[in-house]
């Protein structure tokens, strides 16, 4: 596993979205993301939906909310949603360098492979960013977080995320996103997603693909993004 991730890292670098800790919206700033995916999981076909959001409540504090709902057609059992709303909170900028923090309230099943947690439960977690542009005026970004969630049916999970995401031109961008998860209940797991978009005028929109590298069950995940933001 270890040789694996190194691998990882030494080839693509580190991967991104924006919903990371270290960074903080403006006042009365907002972002929105809504994405849908069609994942194989272990053979079974099945839909993803999530709904992400952060609004910036100053220039120290932001609040995120997200849901997510995965069904399987064939089977139903394993069908689950998921709640989650959090106060971010920037606790250090220095240059292009931040430290932030965030936690609140999740709810609902989530599942790392067809094991997973249920109920109400706690999430926090920190991270560190940079973020500048490079010669030609182009914007890129890194990050790394660590998250510990906590849920009423005793399950406790451990999760590390890396993040990268740079401008190719000034229409063309591209992210990348590594997670490491390890758990009471769930499964270990490690996913890698690749997405590359195009900024529009009001919208940025991207395609991507996810794929479990962890080896304990087999993941694999086509999906479209759309970013608006202010």
């Amino acid at each position: 596993m270890r040789g694996l991730v190194t691998q990882i890292f030494a080839a693509a670098g580190l991967a991104g979205v924006a919903d990371a800790a270290p960074w903080v919206r403006d006042d009365g700033g907002w972002y929105a993301r809504a994405l849908i995916a069609h994942d194989t999981l272990d053979g079974a076909e099945g839909w993803r939906g999530d709904a992400y959001g952060e609004y910036g409540l100053s220039d120290t504090w932001t609040v995120t909310a997200k849901f997510e709902s995965v069904t399987y057609p064939d089977f139903e059992a394993f069908n689950r949603d998921a709640y989650r709303l959090t106060l971010r909170r920037k606790l250090l900028d220095h240059g292009k360098w931040t430290l932030g923090a965030e936690a609140g309230p999740v709810y609902g099943t989530t599942a790392t492979g067809f094991t997973g947690c249920n109920g109400f439960g706690f999430e926090a977690r920190g991270g560190l960013g940079y973020s500048s542009q490079n010669d030609e005026g182009r914007s890129f970004y890194a990050f790394a977080d660590a998250a510990q969630i906590w849920q009423e049916d005793g399950c406790q999970r451990s999760r590390a995320e890396f993040g990268y995401g740079s401008d190719l031109t000034e229409r063309i961008f591209l992210t990348q996103q590594l997670w490491i998860e390890e758990g009471n209940q769930s499964a270990d797991s490690v996913k890698l997603e690749n997405q590359v978009g195009v900024h529009f005028d009001k919208v940025d929109v991207s395609l991507g693909y996810r794929e479990e590298l962890g080896g304990q069950f087999e993941e694999t995940a086509v999906l479209i993004a759309v970013v608006a933001r202010r």
